[in-house]
């Protein structure tokens, strides 16, 4: 039984298929938009669902902000040889809320 995980940004894009056919392969995307905010919006309106109203509505704004910013970050800081510590994902985002 074979058990293995690949990075498909570094080595070689390519896996020979004769090692290839004793493997399941599974990928998961990240996810879009859309599902990030309505994640996120579960967070949010579970926590300021005591506050006021007037507070509630920002929440919207700033999911739309935070993924804004990580779209932003994401793109200017690629990962590089250099910088291959530069990666921006789902665990990253979480943290901020």
């Amino acid at each position: 039984m074979y058990v293995a995980a690949m990075n498909p940004t570094a080595g070689s894009f390519v896996v020979n298929p004769r090692l290839q056919r004793h493997f399941f392969l599974c990928a998961i995307q990240f996810p879009d938009q859309s599902n990030l905010t309505t994640i996120f919006s579960a967070y949010l309106n579970k926590h300021f669902g005591k506050y006021k109203q007037s507070i509630q509505e920002l929440v919207v704004q700033v999911i739309k902000s935070t993924l804004s910013l990580h779209s932003e970050v994401a793109m200017k800081f690629q990962k590089t040889s250099i910088n291959f510590h530069y990666e921006f994902n789902v665990r990253h985002l979480s943290n901020v809320f």
